[in-house]
């Protein structure tokens, strides 16, 4: 027997896209395909084939499902890619046995949906952005061989240049921290390889409320919206009849905020719009990520002769309550 296919070596496992491997027998027989992370040995599951001449397992799925998307935090720099990249193998062997008769070649998996066979920016939203002062943003890049990105700034009276260096290759994640940058008005990170994001630094407001999300492409994208809308809280509680009356044995508290985002272009709505199905979706407060779920269903993302907003409900992901 042999493997005769095999996914790309950097292969994305966004949702709708393939992973197969290819087993070929030598004759018609039952075996076991199991999925394998390299790094911890883990075992992540398993198909049985029975009577087959060729057995093909599809592993996106549940190589997609341990993907770890923690938002990086800190200063401007380079971050970990831990969790987001993902080695494994899979093994072939009999039904009922340990025995391993046939081990693949490992293949890295990396998120989104974006091939890996050309370098470049792994973002949906635009390359000339607003943040406010003193918060980050976070960049996702492929890049075939090690990185170099050139961050420069220049305010009324400064102009400041910084390199970044990464010897790490495929897969990188690049944090830019505002606040690093204390008298910029605008900040322009090149990439080195033809694409550069520019951005115009605004003026905080305490009412913002920024959110992290991970995206089709892998990366975890950030935007501030600017008005608070509306803030509620819905008690559900649990009663009991007793001879003096109802008691109240337990409830649970949740708190659901709506906002609302600046009338944008639909370029920029779009991946904004992401934010109703994205997987792992956060609230950004003076660097602490709190996860939420979004509570939104449908958004209006281009309306004829006119500059839409965008209007999102969302609630923390864990309640308060007691018993």
């Amino acid at each position: 027997m042999q493997f005769y296919k095999y996914p790309d070596a950097y292969a994305p496992v966004g949702a709708g896209i393939p992973a197969i491997f290819g087993l070929q027998l030598d004759a018609p027989d039952n075996i076991d395909l199991r999925i394998r992370k390299t790094e911890s040995n883990r075992l992540l599951g398993g198909k049985r084939f029975v009577n087959v001449s060729r057995a093909d397992i599809d592993v996106a799925a549940r190589i997609r499902s341990v993907m770890a998307f923690t938002p990086s935090t800190g200063k401007t720099g380079f971050k970990s890619t831990d969790g987001r990249l993902i080695r494994a193998c899979v093994e072939a062997l009999h039904p009922g046995s340990e025995t391993i008769e046939l081990t693949s070649e490992t293949r890295t998996f990396i998120p989104g949906d974006q091939s890996a066979q050309s370098s470049g920016l792994r973002t949906a939203m635009p390359l000339n952005r607003l943040i406010p002062a003193g918060e980050a943003d976070e960049i996702s890049l492929f890049n075939n061989n090690g990185c170099t990105l050139l961050v420069s700034g220049s305010g009324r009276d400064s102009t400041v240049a910084e390199q970044f260096e990464s010897s790490q290759y495929g897969w990188q994640v690049f944090r830019l921290n505002t606040a690093d940058f204390p008298d910029c008005d605008t900040i322009t990170v090149d990439t080195g390889i033809g694409e550069s994001i520019v951005y115009t630094v605004i003026p905080a407001s305490q009412n913002a409320v920024r959110l992290a999300w991970e995206s089709h492409t892998g990366a975890i994208e950030h935007y501030s919206f600017p008005t608070v809308r509306q803030t509620s809280l819905l008690v559900e509680k649990l009663r009991t009849e007793s001879p003096e009356g109802y008691l109240v044995t337990a409830a649970e508290t949740l708190r659901k905020t709506t906002i609302v985002s600046a009338f944008e272009r639909p370029e920029v709505l779009e991946p904004l719009a992401e934010l109703t199905s994205a997987r792992n979706v956060w609230a950004l407060k003076k660097d602490i990520y709190t996860p939420i779920d979004i509570l939104t269903d449908e958004v209006v993302i281009q309306q004829h002769g006119t500059l839409c907003a965008l209007e999102l409900a969302f609630r923390p992901k864990t309640t308060s309550s007691w018993s």
